[in-house]
């Protein structure tokens, strides 16, 4: 039987009575380096320009063998590393501030979230299954039992004006204990350099609250942008035409992806006294 590379690390396989004299040379490549690669190495992938798919060589020193890939670079939006369907584990850290998607070439994307350590396996079937991990923005649980939460509450002495930036990955609850002195235009995102599109994967949901001061003149929220993009909500009974004088307003959101850069979003706009 001729040598082969049929095992999923692609080291090679010698057959029965080949390489008389030299196997010892393939035992220290397979040995020496494939496998130690395929135990410890680590490697850089930019993902800057778009998707990568990663080198992936038989019987040599190539990309997708690693233990750890490390994705880097300034990508503007959600690219994705592709690796080889076959059975392995990998240890992705996401080092850029866009999401990465880990996918083979024709399977869906486990997407590994800015900031975070994923660990991670393809099942050789064009499944990328995995957890996000390491990060104290993003926990993922199954099935949990919880007595309570508490939630990030950003409160600022300002005014509500203009168009407002809320930042989902600083807070849930955002309350302004200013009067608010015009109406304003309140727009989502991740933070001033993360868009919202890519922290949130598709089917997932976020819900918040933005609690506005009135004064004796009052005003309200007049539109809803996400990443800057106009999204016209879907409003409890009657969008609102006018703020609520001398009280507190708090207006929630929940926001669904339905897609990428889509979204539908819940809102309704409560008077409190």
């Amino acid at each position: 039987m001729p040598s082969t590379y049929s095992s999923s690390l692609r080291i090679e396989l010698i057959g029965t009575g080949e390489q008389s004299g030299t196997w010892g040379n393939t035992t220290n490549t397979n040995l020496g380096s494939i496998i130690e690669q395929a135990i410890t190495g680590i490697t850089s992938v930019d993902v800057t320009a778009g998707d990568v798919t990663l080198t992936a060589y038989n019987g040599a020193i190539d990309q997708a063998r690693s233990a750890v890939i490390i994705a880097t670079g300034t990508p503007a939006s959600t690219n994705n590393i592709i690796i080889p369907n076959v059975p392995k584990t990998y240890i992705v850290t996401n080092n850029t501030a866009q999401s990465v998607g880990i996918k083979t070439s024709s399977g869906s994307a486990f997407l590994c979230l800015t900031g975070t350590q994923a660990t991670l396996y393809c099942d050789g079937s064009n499944n990328v299954v995995g957890a996000n991990t390491n990060t104290a923005t993003y926990s993922t649980f199954v099935n949990p039992l919880i007595t309570g939460i508490r939630e990030a509450t950003t409160v600022s002495a300002t005014a509500a004006t203009g168009t407002i930036n809320f930042d989902t990955l600083t807070q849930a609850v955002l309350y302004y204990t200013s009067n608010a002195s015009a109406n304003w235009t309140v727009n989502f995102r991740g933070n001033g350099s993360t868009t919202l599109n890519s922290v949130m994967g598709v089917g997932q949901s976020f819900a918040t609250s933005f609690l506005v001061t009135q004064g004796g003149t009052a005003y309200y929220n007049t539109a809803v942008t996400i990443d800057g993009s106009a999204v016209t909500p879907k409003w409890q009974s009657i969008a609102p035409s006018f703020g609520n004088a001398s009280s507190i307003d708090v207006y929630t959101y929940v926001i669904i992806k339905t897609a990428s850069a889509t979204f539908t979003v819940f809102a309704s706009q409560t008077k409190f006294v």
